[in-house]
């Protein structure tokens, strides 16, 4: 989990602004927000995985709801990314952005919803 709103995997993402995609072949991520984020006028990064019960049934309700085919979606494992009120680098003083990602499988299919 990157503070500039990239989840990567294989290998970690340094640079702060974005990329054009198609990035190559060892490059592997998500990029719900990928921006320069300047962190040091407030603003936090969460993330944690879960397998809690409660967590996984409002996600799987979740999936069922907006996606017609998926009617018996059952999220067996979710991690969820926040960027809370952080502020784009050069920007003002007051953080505005607020972003939410929830990535989770039913070990068939993995999905993710930007919020």
């Amino acid at each position: 989990v990157n503070t500039n709103g990239v989840i990567s995997f294989l290998r970690q993402v340094s640079q702060y602004t974005p990329d054009p995609f198609p990035l190559g072949s060892d490059r592997r991520l998500i990029a719900p927000f990928w921006a320069d984020v300047d962190t040091t006028k407030g603003g936090v990064v969460y993330y944690r995985q879960t397998q809690d019960l409660a967590i996984r049934t409002r996600v799987s309700e979740e999936i069922r709801r907006h996606f017609v085919r998926q009617r018996r979606f059952s999220a067996k494992w979710v991690l969820i990314v926040s960027w809370l009120n952080v502020a784009r680098f050069g920007g003002s003083s007051s953080p505005n952005v607020r972003l939410q990602m929830k990535l989770f499988t039913n070990v068939k299919r993995v999905e993710e919803v930007f919020m």
